[in-house]
């Protein structure tokens, strides 16, 4: 069994800003045209997106042959999916709805085995998972692997969770947080605004804070076009972001098959 590292990971340690992309289409196909861009990683998005639990590692399974690392979005705090999608071999997980520290310590357990002397670790310990080799690998050698290179991101979008968002940095093996501007807006009553003044407000200067706690802010590269997505990035990076999500699949196929048709549909 090859042990592989999370690129994430690798691309912090070695300087570069981590680039993924967001993918919600039930195919894996799409994952391979991702990890053949050169892309670090593949955000799979469970929560929303139409995908299951036997597509889903499918669709792992694609971004490990194309050299890419898969991270899973979770429906949700389930300790249960989370454990199944970190044993079909999910190389990180991202949370959402994460209000207060105690969910965001639970959910770092579910995604941690119990290793003497390491935390408080829950995850269901099992040899005969693909990602542990399908009983091939040494087991003390995997778990130690496995707590070391699997990445856990929160999800902070609602009132609460910026409210208590200093408590939630400062749970030991939370990795990254992705502040949801959109939920955030619904949640402080303004229906998907994410630009509203107040809401803009409210997420001035957690990127820093986050920083200062030593965990890192996924930044949302939702533009329509990549000029766009390149602007906002280097807002991003003054901030301190160093890990990206560029474009979510979906809006890249629409607007590229939304151009070509306007452009060849033209008369003559």
């Amino acid at each position: 069994m090859i042990l592989r590292k999370n690129l994430v990971k690798v691309a912090l340690s070695e300087g570069r800003n981590a680039i993924g992309a967001f993918v919600q289409m039930a195919n894996p196909e799409v994952v391979e045209v991702i990890g053949e861009a050169g892309y670090d990683f593949v955000w799979i998005d469970c929560e929303h997106g139409s995908i299951y639990l036997e597509t889903a590692i499918q669709m792992i399974r694609a971004a490990e042959s194309f050299g890419t690392s898969p991270i899973v979005r979770v429906p949700s705090h389930d300790g249960t999916f989370i454990m199944r999608m970190l044993d079909a071999g999910a190389m990180g997980i991202v949370v959402p709805q994460i209000n207060t520290a105690e969910q965001a310590a639970d959910v770092v357990a579910a995604a941690k085995y119990r290793i003497s002397g390491q935390g408080s670790g829950r995850r269901g310990a099992c040899p005969l998972i693909r990602t542990a080799g399908h009983q091939v690998t040494d087991w003390p050698k995997y778990a130690q692997w496995a707590n070391d290179q699997t990445t856990v991101w929160l999800l902070v979008e609602t009132v609460e969770g910026i409210e208590n968002l200093e408590s939630i940095l400062s749970v030991d093996g939370v990795d990254a947080i992705v502040l949801g501007a959109f939920d955030l807006s619904v949640s402080m009553g303004y229906e998907g605004d994410r630009l509203h003044p107040d809401v803009v407000a409210v997420l001035d200067g957690q990127i820093e804070k986050a920083r200062a706690h030593g965990v890192d802010v996924v930044g949302m590269l939702f533009s329509p076009e990549a000029a766009g997505m390149r602007a906002a990035q280097e807002v991003y990076v003054r901030q301190g972001c160093r890990i990206f999500v560029a474009g979510p699949d979906r809006r890249i196929l629409s607007n590229s098959f939304n151009e070509i048709y306007r452009t060849v549909a033209k008369p003559f």
